[in-house]
């Protein structure tokens, strides 16, 4: 059986961490039902930069003091545990701004003139494209968790059941 790699969207990150009104606990329980279940198969998770500053955003913008405080302790200690384990996600980019940028912003140009595709969104497809051709050997499967429809669209394999709301 192929590995099944999963590039998290700010969408479900807003879920995971149930991020005040930013966030809808429908959503958020489902989101986090379908991680225990995908991690206990043996997915594997990959959060793009951006997202991670998108879901920052979101926190900083957290209303009650106490939720924020706490959202914000979850965030920072979720990532110092991902850099240094690569658990519960690997954070992508792998490259420097140079390496990267030039061809992110190639496919954003005309994604975003024709689409309506932002650059997070760009960034997320493309990781997931860079996953997919890195891991061909493999015959890895991966999806793009997201909420948004367009972005959906763009993962690299279908998903059998995916999950949208709203």
């Amino acid at each position: 059986m192929s590995a099944t790699i999963y590039v998290i969207d700010t969408s479900y990150l807003l879920e995971l961490f149930g991020c005040g009104r930013d966030s809808n606990k429908m959503a958020s329980d489902e989101v986090r039902k379908r991680f225990k279940l995908a991690n206990a198969a043996g997915g594997r998770f990959y959060v793009p930069l951006p997202c991670l500053f998108e879901l920052g955003d979101h926190i900083a913008d957290v209303k009650h003091g106490e939720l924020r405080e706490k959202l914000v302790n979850q965030l920072v200690s979720t990532v110092q545990t991902s850099l240094e384990s690569s658990k519960p996600w690997t954070i992508t980019p792998t490259g420097s701004p140079e390496t990267v940028l030039p061809k992110l912003l190639e496919r954003f140009a005309p994604a975003a003139i024709k689409q309506n595709i932002g650059l997070v969104d760009v960034f997320t497809w493309d990781e997931a494209a860079r996953l997919k051709a890195k891991l061909a050997e493999v015959k890895a499967r991966v999806h793009i968790w997201t909420n948004d429809r367009n972005l959906k669209g763009k993962e690299p394999d279908t998903e059998t059941n995916p999950y949208l709301w709203g």
